[in-house]
């Protein structure tokens, strides 16, 4: 692999990315705005619920605000390192196989968008993580950030793979709405989980483990082993699926015919 070539595709994608103002819109103003809600209509009251990676059934006591900040935070990551990832995929999908045609490598370009994927969403969970070390501290800060990482991978490597796997810009977007919406947004919520009936459903979601990581971590002294490994095995899945696809996608098939009509002299 080529390291010059590795870091002129790093750049390009980078800033290619960066030139779509609505990404640079929901990047800064996202956060703040959900942030900003959360603060003015959360209560100060303190609620019941219960940590779902405890070997125990564990209920803790928590302000409202506090719950419902690490919440909306874990959404926010998760909506937008999915909608980062598919536009990341989607807009340039074509002008990764004209640059293989050109003598850049599919590995190469495929590092290089992960690279710029994981820089992103690594800014964006350190943002919205001392954003919420001005409201409250956190119990154990860094394995809240880690859940957080962990959830903007989750779903920033299924932005990826849904960007791999359709074509149209608006179901891509769609598809990608729809599991953050839900998952994330909203059956992990910590209140919830507490009172649903059919846990199982909800732990097998990929934000389940990202945000108990983050909640335990922020409010209780529970272990985090179990959820650090599931969070693992759904982002190499992820990933894995994603990195197989694209590659699959970017192969350029040679017409020997189309090359050696090149190769043939010009007749005047």
């Amino acid at each position: 692999m080529r390291g010059k070539l590795l870091l002129t595709s790093f750049i390009m994608h980078f800033r290619m990315l960066m030139r779509q103002k609505i990404v640079l819109l929901l990047l800064l103003g996202i956060p703040t705005l959900f942030i900003f809600i959360v603060q003015l209509t959360s209560s100060d009251r303190e609620i019941l619920f219960e940590v779902g990676i405890a070997e125990t059934k564990t209920m803790i006591k928590a302000t409202e605000a506090n719950v419902s900040l690490i919440f909306v935070s874990m959404a926010t990551i998760g909506f937008l390192s999915s909608f980062v990832s598919l536009s990341l995929v989607l807009q340039y999908k074509e002008v990764n196989r004209r640059l293989v045609l050109c003598g850049y490598y599919p590995a190469e370009l495929m590092l290089s968008a992960l690279t710029v994927m994981f820089v992103i969403i690594v800014l964006l969970v350190l943002c919205i993580g001392l954003s919420i070390q001005i409201f409250f501290q956190p119990l154990h800060f860094w394995p809240m950030l880690l859940g957080m990482l962990f959830n903007g991978l989750i779903y920033g490597g299924y932005g990826m793979l849904v960007g791999c796997m359709i074509k149209g810009a608006l179901e891509g977007t769609l598809t990608v709405i729809l599991l953050a919406n839900i998952d994330a947004g909203w059956l992990q919520n910590p209140l919830f989980f507490s009172e649903a009936r059919n846990k199982i459903i909800i732990q097998l979601l990929p934000a389940y483990h990202p945000t108990q990581l983050s909640v335990g971590a922020a409010f209780t002294d529970v272990p985090f082993r179990t959820s650090i490994l599931v969070g693992l095995a759904y982002i190499f899945f992820f990933f894995g699926a994603a990195i197989i696809i694209s590659y699959y996608n970017m192969r350029v098939r040679r017409d020997n015919k189309l090359i050696n009509e090149k190769r043939m002299p010009a007749v005047t």
